[in-house]
């Protein structure tokens, strides 16, 4: 008896502490501490290549639009960045940016901005890891950001 009862409170442990770790990563972070950075698009690509970064780069013609999608091994990821950019209206007072969010065997749900100004750092938004993969997966956030 006291094993099963062991047994049954160290199992209710471990579960709760997976569900803990679930709900962090999709908490939002406060509103007024970034900046408004607006989602365009999550792209992704198999083997692609490519570096994770926080700082995004601007995308401000087609020339750095096509030049950031030639960096990576995987032509539909790079081609999908080129339609995506090239169907995104961009309004007054914002830029197109993209960046490298995540390279590994989960995709991001979604990217969050904080900071202010020229410094705009993005953050990827991963779901608990559930898979294994046999090539990692590069993401690319296409996002808007205050000119």
């Amino acid at each position: 008896m006291r094993r099963t009862l062991g047994a049954l409170g160290l199992l209710l442990a471990l579960t709760a502490c997976g569900s803990d770790a679930q709900d962090s990563a999709n908490d939002a972070p406060d509103p007024g501490v970034g900046p408004a950075v607006t989602q365009v698009a999550l792209l992704t690509g198999t083997s692609a290549g490519g570096e994770v970064t926080t700082e995004p780069t601007v995308l401000a013609d087609d020339a750095a639009v096509q030049a950031y999608a030639d960096q990576f091994r995987n032509d539909e990821l790079g081609g999908e960045i080129v339609t995506a950019a090239g169907k995104t209206e961009v309004p007054e007072g914002q830029q197109l940016a993209a960046a490298v969010v995540a390279v590994g065997c989960e995709v991001p749900t979604r990217v969050v901005g904080t900071g202010t100004g020229d410094d705009v750092a993005l953050h990827a938004v991963l779901p608990s890891p559930t898979k294994e993969c046999f090539a990692p997966i590069t993401t690319v956030a296409l996002v808007l950001v205050p000119a």
